[in-house]
């Protein structure tokens, strides 16, 4: 009789046991919920996002980060499906993305944190110092195919780009080339592998954040050309001329976004407003990117930040 007794009392006391450890559980899993910022999305984003994030840790250790790429179009959709904080967009959200946001009840507010230029890279050994706006819709368009008719050598051009997930490739298509890309455009997973690509292809183009060709101190690495742009009578200028990107002059110039869902959190307002200050901002020229401007500014203090 006292052996059951004594083995009913272990038993209770064991499922005693596993209810306050499975309670500690779920207290534990909730306070690192509370405490995580989830973000998703752009890849030319994410070296420079991860950065803000390591940064701002030194301050808010209790803070944890959830970060990871994949593209735009990715951050955007866990943005509509309520699944992250804070989405990355190398690109504005498009009107059926925000129309389908709202019918899930999500409100999709965005910030411009940076500017970037984007640069149209070539193979540093190519002698082609400079394209026209017209001719660079016609190389990525598929209707220019050979670099001699560019003051090149007789070589078949060989494009590469990112895939249809990506804010990079859908900015360049939609509000540059205005037109399809070629159908032999070579599509690639990451700015890091069009760099590579051009670098061991004589006659590759492509095109890749200005951010991707700079050096830790924020300088030109001069893995590859970045090739200087011009519209027909107009010089040309370069995605590493600072005065140029900041007043338009150079023409691929874009701000860089993140989307949030409705008045943020105080932990995500916190963090975002660590972006847009001095620190912030400091970092974001660290990577070859570039502060954004009083108009910007204002618009995002519009938009409550």
């Amino acid at each position: 009789m006292k052996s059951i007794y004594a083995c009913l009392v272990f038993t209770i006391s064991l499922i005693s046991c596993k209810e306050n450890q499975k309670k500690q559980d779920n207290e534990l899993t909730s306070i690192i919920k509370r405490n995580t910022i989830v973000i998703k999305g752009s890849d030319t984003e994410l070296p420079m996002v991860n950065d803000f994030c390591t940064s701002y840790k030194y301050e808010h250790s209790n803070i944890l980060f959830d970060i990871s790429g994949g593209g735009s179009s990715i951050g955007i959709e866990a943005l509509i499906n309520n699944e992250t904080d804070i989405a990355n967009s190398s690109r504005e959200m498009k009107l059926e993305e925000i129309e389908r946001a709202k019918k899930n009840g999500v409100n999709p507010i965005p910030i411009m944190f940076s500017v970037d230029a984007l640069a149209i890279i070539t193979n540093s050994k190519l002698g082609v110092d400079s394209l026209s706006t017209e001719e660079l819709t016609k190389i990525f368009s598929g209707e220019i195919i050979n670099w001699k008719n560019l003051g090149g050598p007789d070589l078949s051009i060989v494009i590469y780009g990112r895939d249809s997930l990506s804010g990079t490739y859908s900015y360049l298509k939609d509000k540059f080339i205005k037109a399809p890309y070629s159908a032999s455009m070579n599509h690639m997973h990451g700015n890091a592998e069009i760099v590579n690509a051009i670098q061991n292809n004589l006659a590759g183009i492509g095109y890749a954040g200005v951010g991707f060709l700079m050096d830790s101190k924020g300088k030109p690495n001069g893995s590859v050309w970045a090739m200087p742009i011009y519209i027909k009578g107009s010089r040309a200028y370069s995605p590493y001329e600072m005065t140029a990107v900041k007043k338009g002059d150079y023409i691929l110039t874009r701000p860089l976004y993140q989307y949030i869902n409705g008045k943020p959190s105080s932990k995500i307002y916190d963090f975002i407003m660590s972006e847009l200050a001095l620190k912030g901002q400091e970092i974001i020229k660290t990577h070859g990117y570039f502060p954004i401007n009083d108009y910007q500014s204002e618009i995002n203090r519009l938009n409550g930040l």
